[in-house]
C-alpha cells in the first residue's frame, strides 16, 4: 500500500477550551498514551516515513511529549490559523526541496489505520492533487460544510464561523431593507449569541465599531452599507465557470462535514498557500480554504485540479477533542474496544443460515419452486442465465451442505462463499511489475461453508478427502512461533521455509496464508477460528488459479465472520502477499480477477496502486476455451525457483536502466515505468536502453555492476539456475512489450479489432515459448530474438519512414524472452492455431505446465476441440479437458434470504 512521505501536525494552538494552563492538549493522555504519540504511532503503521510537528503554545512540553526519532520540528511564532501553521510545515517541506505528497492534520486526530488506507488508496488510484476526510452530518458541529455539485463531486468547504456570520449579516440587511430599524440591544444581543467579544471584533469589523465604540446603532442606509449583499451569500461558479451563489441557510443544511484530514501534492499545496487571504468571519488564514481554492481554481495548462472527499461513516473513525467531555468520550471508546478484542465474539447475521434450512431452499431452486424466486436470482446475478451451469452449480452448493451437515451438523449456522478461477487474457507475468492485466473469471470454482468458532482454531474439512485430508491449526499457535515484526520478515524467516518445505505443497498451507496475512493486518484484534467445508471444480495445478481462489475464499470468510473493515483494492493486495507464504513472490493479478470479476465481462486492472481501469463487455460470438496439458505446475517445487528467478531478472533489469540512465531514476519505480509516455522519450530511446542491458549475466558477474543490499534479497528468494544465467534483456524486452500489449488490448477489443487480438496473443506466447511445431510435425526449440542487430534493426525500421516497417516496429509486437512455457502448451497452441476460427492461442497461467487458452469463434468449437483430442491428447496419453468459458461474477459471501 502506497503512503505518503511526510506528514504535517499541527501542534501549535493553545486549546483553550481543555481548560489547562499546564497541559497542552495533544499531550493529553488516552488509555495511558498521550493522543500525539498515539496518532504518531498510526502514521507510521501505515506507511508514512517523516513527520514535521508545528509547535507553537507550550511547544517545549510537545517536544518532551514526542516518542518518535522520525520527527522535525517547526515553529508558529502567532496563531493566524490553521492554514498560516501549516504554512511554517510547508517551509520544512521546502528546505527538504521534495515534492513529496504530504497527510496534514491535527495533533488531536486519531483515525483508524483501516481509514487511512483506504484514504490513500483514494488519493493514489485516481491521481487527486487534494483528497480529505468528510463526515456525514449527525449532530451540530462546528465542523466545516462541504458543498457539492449536483453530480456528487466537490465543490467547496465553508467554515461554521463564516456560516453563523453571514445568517447574522443576512437578518440586519433583509430587516433594512424592509425599512425596519434595528436597536443597538438587539444587534449586540444577536451577535453576543454567536460570537464572543474578541471575535466578533473580527467578524463584524465596521459594524462592530459602530455598535461598540460609537455606541449606536446605524440608520437604515448605513446598514446597508456596512452589509453589502455579498456579505449576505456565499459565491462560487459552478463546472462551466458560470457565477452562482447560495445562501448561509442552504450551506448550513449541506449533508457533510470537513474532518480536517487532508493529504495533498506540495505543488498543489503550495499554490493554495500563495493563494490564500484572511478576508473571513475569524481574520485568520484557514486551511479548509484549501478545498475551495483548488476546485475553484485552475492549473497553469488549465486543466482543473482533481479534489475528492472519503466520507467516513463510523464516527469512531475519526475523533477529535475540543474539550475535557469530549476527550472522557474518546477515553471511554477506546477503553470499550480494547474490552471487545480480548475476547473473540463471532457474528450471527443474516448471512448465516441452518445448513438444513440453505440444503431446502437449494433444492428448491433446482426444483424451480416459487418459494426460492430470492434465491434462484441471485444465481442468475452470479452465473447467467444459462440453464446447464445453473444446475451444475446448485448441485455443487447441495452437495456442500449434504457433507457439511456429516462433518458439523445439519443444524449448524454458516455462511457460504465462493470463489471463481480466473484467466487473464492479456498481461501475463506483469501485474508484481505494474502492468495492466485484463481479467475474466471462469465458470469453474472453490465454494465453502463456514461455520465460526468461539477459539482461534481454523479446522478444514474438503469433499475430496483423500487428496485434501481435514486438517486444523490454531491462529495464535502459529503467531506465537512465527517472527511478527513485519510481513516481510515473516514470509523470509528460517521458520516459514522450513514449513513451506516440510508442508510440501499441502492444502492447508493456503487457508494459513490467508489467515495469518489478517492476523497480522488485524494485529489489535485476536481473529475468530473457523471450520471450513471446502469444494471445487477448479482443475488443480492448472493456471488457473485455484490455489488463489482458495486464498480468496478464506480471507472472505475470516473478513466476513470476524467483521473485518477491509475494502476491495486492500483486501487484493492482502490475498497477493499471504499467498506468498507458500513461497512464491507473485503479484496480485489472480486475486484481483477473483475478486473484481463481473458476469459477462473481461476487467482491465493496474497495480501500485490498484486500480479497475476499464470494464468491457467479452465478445458475444467467441468462447474462451481453457485447455489443461496434463502436466501440473506445483508452486511449491522447482517451479517457484524458476517463477521467482523471472521476477529477479525483471528488478535487476530496472535497476540497471537507473543506474545506467540516472537522469530518469526519480520517475522508474516500477518496471512499467519505462515507457514513451511517462518519460516523455520516443520509442527508438527504449530499444538504446536494452541494449545497455546484458543478455544475460551471472551472479558474480551481476556483483559487479550492483550492490549487494540489492541483489542478495532477489537471489535469496530462489535457487541459482542449472546455467547459473540471468537471461536479464529478453525478460525486460518480454515485461516492456507486455505492459504494451495488456494496456493496448482493452482499446482492441472494446473496438471489436479481433485480428489484433490474436495476434497479441499470439505474440506473447513466442515470448514464452520454448519449442515451435514444424510442418512435418515435429518440435523445434525456439526462442525469440534478442541480441543487439534484432535492437537494431527495430531502431532502423522505426527510422524508416516507411509505415509497414514503422507499425511492425512497435512495442506491442516484439515477444522478448521470457521462457515460462513448456512443450506440451506450445504443441496445444499451434494445433489450436491450425483451425480456421481461432484467433490466438497462448499460456493460461503463470506457466511451467497448467493450460492454454485460446479465442475461438462459436462456430469453430467443435473443430478446434477435435483437433486438440486427435493432435495432442491421443498423441501424449492424457486425459481430455477442454473447458469452455465465459465470464461469471467475482468472489462473494452469499447473501440470498431463506
Amino acid at each position: 500500500m502506497r503512503a505518503p512521505k511526510y506528514s504535517i501536525i499541527l501542534a501549535a494552538g493553545k486549546g483553550t477550551r481543555m481548560h489547562s494552563a499546564n497541559l497542552h492538549k495533544v499531550c493529553f493522555p488516552i488509555d495511558g498514551k498521550a493522543a500525539i504519540n498515539r496518532s504518531l504511532e498510526t502514521y507510521d503503521a501505515c506507511g508514512i516515513s517523516y513527520h514535521i510537528i508545528v509547535v507553537g503554545a507550550i511547544a517545549g512540553q510537545v517536544m518532551d511529549t514526542v516518542a518518535a526519532e522520525n520527527v522535525i520540528y517547526a515553529y508558529q511564532a502567532e496563531q493566524l490559523g490553521t492554514a498560516h501553521a501549516a504554512r511554517q510545515g510547508a517551509k520544512v517541506l521546502s528546505a527538504l526541496n521534495d515534492q513529496a505528497e504530504v497527510l496534514v492534520v491535527a495533533g488531536d486526530r486519531l483515525i483508524e489505520a483501516q481509514v487511512l488506507e483506504q484514504f490513500f488508496d483514494l488519493f493514489y488510484s485516481q491521481n487527486c492533487d487534494l483528497a480529505f476526510l468528510a463526515l456525514p452530518r449527525r449532530r451540530p458541529s462546528n465542523l466545516g460544510r462541504i458543498l457539492l455539485h449536483p453530480d456528487g463531486s466537490v465543490l467547496a468547504d465553508v467554515e461554521a464561523a463564516d456560516i453563523r456570520q453571514r445568517q447574522i449579516y443576512s437578518e440586519f440587511r433583509i430587516q433594512a431593507e424592509k425599512g425596519k430599524a434595528l436597536s443597538r440591544q438587539r444587534m449586540l444581543k444577536r451577535i453576543r449569541e454567536r460570537f464572543s467579544d474578541e471575535k466578533a471584533t473580527k467578524a463584524f469589523g465596521d459594524l462592530w465599531h459602530v455598535l461598540i465604540k460609537e455606541k449606536r446603532s446605524p440608520e437604515r442606509e448605513e446598514t446597508l452599507t456596512l452589509i453589502p449583499e455579498e456579505l449576505t451569500r456565499f459565491a462560487f461558479v459552478d463546472r462551466e465557470g458560470k457565477p452562482f451563489s447560495l445562501s448561509p441557510e442552504q450551506v448550513e443544511n449541506a449533508q457533510l462535514y470537513n474532518s480536517s484530514v487532508y493529504l495533498v501534492k506540495t505543488q498543489a499545496l503550495e499554490f493554495v498557500l500563495e493563494s490564500l487571504d484572511r478576508n473571513n468571519a475569524q481574520g485568520e488564514e484557514y486551511l479548509p480554504d484549501m478545498i475551495t481554492i483548488l476546485t475553484q481554481s485552475r492549473k497553469a495548462d488549465g486543466s482543473a485540479f482533481t479534489v475528492k472527499a472519503l466520507t467516513v461513516q463510523d464516527e469512531h473513525a475519526v475523533m477529535a477533542f475540543n474539550d475535557p467531555a469530549e476527550l472522557l468520550e474518546i477515553e471511554a471508546y477506546v477503553q470499550a474496544r480494547k474490552k471487545q478484542q480480548m475476547v473473540p465474539t463471532p457474528p450471527e447475521g443474516a448471512h448465516f443460515r441452518q445448513i438444513s434450512e440453505w440444503l431446502v431452499v437449494f433444492r428448491d431452486a433446482l426444483a424451480g419452486k416459487n418459494s426460492a424466486l430470492e434465491l434462484r436470482g441471485e444465481l442468475e446475478n452470479l452465473y447467467g442465465q444459462d440453464e446447464e451451469l445453473l444446475g451444475v452449480r446448485s448441485r455443487a452448493y447441495i452437495r456442500l451442505l449434504e457433507y457439511s451437515a456429516t462433518v458439523i451438523g445439519g443444524q449448524e449456522r454458516v455462511l457460504l462463499v465462493r470463489s471463481p478461477g480466473r484467466v487473464n487474457m492479456m498481461g501475463r507475468h506483469v501485474d508484481h511489475q505494474g502492468g495492466n492485466c485484463n481479467l475474466m473469471t471462469i465458470g469453474y470454482e472453490t465454494i465453502i461453508a463456514v461455520r465460526p468458532r468461539q477459539d482461534d482454531r481454523v479446522c478444514l474439512y474438503n469433499l475430496d478427502r483423500e487428496r485434501f485430508p481435514d486438517r486444523e491449526f490454531s491462529i495464535g499457535e502459529m503467531v506465537a512461533e512465527l517472527p511478527w515484526d513485519d510481513w516481510i520478515s515473516l514470509i523470509n524467516s528460517e521458520k516459514v521455509s522450513h514449513l513451506v518445505l516440510s508442508a510440501g505443497g499441502d492444502w492447508s498451507q493456503y487457508v494459513k496464508a490467508a489467515a495469518l496475512r489478517l492476523q497480522k493486518k488485524f494485529a489489535a484484534q485476536r481473529l475468530c477460528g473457523i471450520d471450513m467445508v471446502v469444494s471445487g471444480n477448479i482443475p488443480i495445478a492448472a493456471g488457473l488459479s485455484s490455489s488463489s481462489a482458495l486464498v480468496v475464499a478464506t480471507a472472505e470468510a475470516m473478513a466476513a465472520v470476524n467483521r473485518l473493515n477491509t475494502f476491495p483494492s486492500q483486501f487484493v493486495d492482502l490475498c497477493g502477499q499471504g499467498e506468498w507464504f507458500v513461497g512464491t513472490r507473485g503479484g496480485s493479478a489472480d486475486h484481483a480477477a477473483i475478486k473484481y470479476g463481473q458476469r459477462g465481462k473481461v476487467v482491465k486492472v493496474t497495480f501500485f496502486e490498484f486500480a479497475v481501469e476499464d470494464i468491457f463487455p467479452f465478445p458475444q460470438d467467441y468462447a474462451l476455451l481453457v485447455c489443461d496439458s496434463g502436466v501440473k505446475a506445483q508452486k511449491t517445487t522447482n517451479a517457484k525457483d524458476q517463477f521467482n528467478h523471472r521476477v529477479a531478472c525483471y528488478r535487476i533489469g530496472t535497476l540497471l536502466i537507473k543506474k545506467f540512465f540516472p537522469q530518469y531514476a526519480p520517475w522508474i519505480q516500477h518496471l512499467r515505468d519505462v515507457n514513451t509516455r511517462h518519460l516523455s522519450v520516443p520509442l527508438s530511446w527504449i530499444y538504446k536502453t536494452l541494449l545497455h542491458l546484458p543478455e544475460k549475466m551471472t551472479r558474480d558477474e551481476l556483483r559487479e555492476l550492483l550492490p549487494a543490499d540489492q541483489l542478495e534479497p532477489l537471489f535469496d528468494s530462489h535457487k541459482a539456475p542449472a546455467d547459473r544465467m540471468y537471461p536479464i534483456r529478453g525478460v525486460v524486452l518480454y515485461g516492456l512489450a507486455e505492459c504494451e500489449r495488456s494496456r493496448y488490448f482493452a482499446d482492441a477489443l472494446k473496438a471489436n479489432r479481433l485480428e489484433e487480438i490474436g495476434r497479441l496473443m499470439n505474440t506473447s506466447q513466442d515470448g514464452d515459448r520454448v519449442v515451435r511445431l514444424s510442418p512435418d510435425g515435429e518440435m523445434l526449440p525456439y526462442s525469440s530474438p534478442t541480441d543487439n542487430s534484432y535492437l537494431l534493426g527495430l531502431i532502423d525500421d522505426l527510422e524508416s519512414g516507411d509505415p509497414q516497417r514503422v507499425l511492425g516496429a512497435q512495442l506491442q509486437w516484439q515477444p522478448g524472452s521470457y521462457h515460462c512455457s513448456i512443450p506440451e502448451i506450445d504443441r496445444m497452441v499451434d494445433v489450436s492455431l491450425s483451425v480456421e476460427g481461432v484467433l490466438g492461442a497462448q499460456l493460461a497461467g503463470a506457466g511451467l505446465g497448467g493450460c492454454m487458452m485460446l479465442l475461438v469463434h462459436n462456430r469453430s468449437v467443435p473443430a478446434v476441440s477435435g483437433a486438440l483430442e486427435k493432435q495432442y491428447y491421443r498423441h501424449t496419453g492424457k486425459p481430455v479437458s477442454i473447458l469452455r468459458c465465459r465470464p461469471i461474477s467475482g468472489s462473494t459471501v452469499l447473501l440470498a434470504e431463506v
